[in-house]
């Protein structure tokens, strides 16, 4: 059976949904408690933006985490979703309730197990580098090759060529999978309520039909 992951956006608040369904994601309205709450309030006045279809529900998954850690749903204000979009209902100790129940628990003073005891001297920890990458290890474990101290790595800037080459991808016209012709990437994030990353990556990996012209 097909299954939908989809990108629900309200156009009157800007709040943001993101969910799966066999039926047509056009005309589901979604099922989240928060998503409905605020349909009943402000109305179905919304946009769909298909993100992946699949008969396959390993995939569906899959592309549900990868878009929930892409956009920070459940911390996200933007987003009514309360814990990640799985495929299978979620993981409730990602649900953002599970979250506010922990954060009330009292774990002060003698209460919190770790009361007067300090992981990282317990286990006298230390930054190592190897001029490529960090490790933090007991000291004297650490492997050959690793000496004290902390790398501080710097982003290589783009060159003027690159730089072009992506100015230029970004005015490249594409089409949604709905037939709409757009300018630009942005034309097309502007459209749906997202960012042209989020476009860019669905063209990229040709998903629902979305492509360059």
């Amino acid at each position: 059976m097909k299954t939908y992951l989809y990108l629900k956006t309200h156009r009157a608040t800007g709040l943001k949904y993101l969910g799966k369904t066999t039926q047509d994601p056009y005309k589901y309205k979604g099922s989240g408690s928060r998503w409905t709450r605020h349909l009943a309030k402000h109305g179905n006045d919304v946009s769909t933006l298909v993100l992946f279809e699949s008969d396959n529900i390993q995939e569906i998954k899959s592309q549900g985490q990868y878009y929930s850690e892409l956009w920070n749903i459940v911390h996200d204000q933007n987003f009514a979703n309360l814990r990640p979009e799985s495929g299978d209902g979620g993981d409730m100790s990602m649900c953002q309730s599970w979250h506010d129940g922990v954060k009330k628990r009292d774990t002060s003073g003698s209460k919190n197990s770790m009361y007067g005891r300090s992981a990282v001297i317990e286990n006298n920890l230390r930054w190592y580098n190897d001029c490529l990458k960090n490790i933090y290890i007991t000291e004297g474990a650490q492997p050959d090759g690793y000496s004290l101290g902390r790398l501080i790595t710097y982003k290589k800037p783009h060159t003027q060529d690159t730089k072009n080459k992506l100015s230029q991808q970004g005015r490249k016209p594409c089409a949604s999978p709905d037939g709409k012709i757009f300018e630009s990437r942005k034309e097309a994030a502007k459209a749906y309520n997202v960012s042209p990353v989020a476009i860019g990556g669905l063209i990229k990996r040709g998903i629902s039909g979305w492509r360059w012209l």
